[in-house]
């Protein structure tokens, strides 16, 4: 009776010793997933962001770090076209009610591959150009400059707001397959965080555009 008593105190142990182990490699397979999902879903980040005022409205400038996954080159070398979609948010606190969401904008930039003329196509809203390598694409998607999202009259002088600002690839507008593969796959699903910050608009002389680009003058 006691030698059965001491194995199954024994077998308890080892068993004990078992789950450990498993629930020890459970949480490092749980962070190796973690963390490799949170370095893809960071490829895309804000700096140097700022707001300066035209003639008739606030505008957007930042540096923008953007890189493409292998897979992502890939498929735009294969002919696939990948939007990019910049947003815009503008809010102001309320302490009796929700935030009040005063702008909310988006561009949204392309990259096509053309294997005619080997070159990339790269459209920016409205305006396009075309780039000989993907960098020089991809540093044109990165571009943001003098982007005019606030309206002068949308805000009050001296009162506090709350900008953000993000970037992410529309998958949505991928081919139906590579949706799948979208959703399959972290490296595919590239975005940025919200980068949010302080905006007070201050009465200030707007910022003086280039002869070239004045009304009327001419090139």
């Amino acid at each position: 009776m006691d030698f059965f008593m001491r194995f199954l105190k024994n077998e308890s142990f080892r068993l004990t010793i078992s789950m450990r182990q498993l629930l020890n490699w459970i949480a490092k397979i749980f962070f190796l997933t973690a963390t490799v999902s949170f370095a893809h879903a960071n490829d895309i980040s804000f700096s140097n962001v700022s707001l300066t005022p035209l003639e008739k409205s606030w505008a957007l400038n930042a540096d923008v770090q953007l890189e493409l996954s292998p897979a992502l080159e890939q498929l735009v070398n294969k002919g696939v076209t990948l939007h990019f979609v910049t947003e815009f948010q503008l809010t102001k606190k309320r302490w009796y009610w929700l935030d009040n969401k005063i702008v909310d904008v988006q561009r949204v930039s392309k990259i096509s591959y053309q294997a005619l003329t080997n070159q990339y196509r790269v459209t920016l809203g409205t305006f396009s150009l075309t780039a000989a390598t993907l960098k020089q694409a991809l540093a044109a998607v990165k571009t943001t400059e003098s982007w005019a999202v606030i309206d002068s009259t949308a805000v009050e002088l001296n009162q506090p707001y709350q900008a953000a600002v993000r970037m992410r690839l529309d998958t949505n507008q991928l081919a139906k397959p590579f949706q799948v593969n979208a959703i399959n796959s972290k490296s595919w699903n590239l975005q940025s965080d919200w980068h949010r910050f302080d905006f007070v608009p201050m009465a200030q002389v707007p910022t003086a555009q280039p002869a070239s680009q004045s009304p009327g003058a001419q090139p």
